[in-house]
């Protein structure tokens, strides 16, 4: 992943949510207790596992998660009925199986309703955030930067260069 790219989002979109370090960051939450969140944070590692990300991106997409279940009473019980779903698949809660086991569960689980949301709201969370972006090299929106072409268009060192007379 690369580290040495500057992702800008457009400025017209909200800033990045800002969510404290460590065990604290539950606490900005509106809606989710510790285990719903950390569950849920579990499983969206599990679903999209990029070991060159921190815990906190992950962290960011369940408080988006959160933020739909305050305003959607349909999906806080779809995220509930998730949790209760995978932590009642095996002897152990959902969080502290391995890596292995965790994907067996989520596989028993994707014809449900609650994992489709949950699958389908990190793809758009998870992706969406500017250090992912970052990290995967992205280099995010360019229209308020003067556009693409104003930005280096011929800056991918990274193909050969093409064939004489192509």
């Amino acid at each position: 992943m690369s580290a040495a790219t500057t992702a800008h989002k457009d400025p017209k979109l909200p800033p990045p949510l800002d969510l404290p370090e460590g065990p604290e960051w539950v606490a900005a939450l509106k809606l989710f207790d510790a285990h719903t969140a950390e569950t849920l944070v579990a499983a969206a590692r599990t679903l999209y596992p990029h070991d060159g990300l921190p815990e906190r991106v992950y962290r960011r997409t369940v408080a988006h998660f959160d933020a739909m279940a305050s305003k959607a009473p349909g999906a806080a019980q779809a995220f509930a009925e998730f949790v209760d779903l995978v932590d009642g698949a095996l002897p152990l809660i959902f969080r502290e199986l391995s890596e292995g086991y965790r994907v067996q569960v989520l596989k028993g689980l994707e014809a449900s309703t609650a994992f489709r949301l949950v699958q389908r709201s990190c793809v758009r969370f998870l992706y969406d955030d500017v250090e992912v972006w970052q990290a995967f090299g992205y280099e995010g929106a360019s229209v308020h930067l003067g556009g693409y072409v104003n930005r280096g268009f011929n800056d991918l060192d990274w193909l050969p260069d093409p064939p004489p007379g192509v």
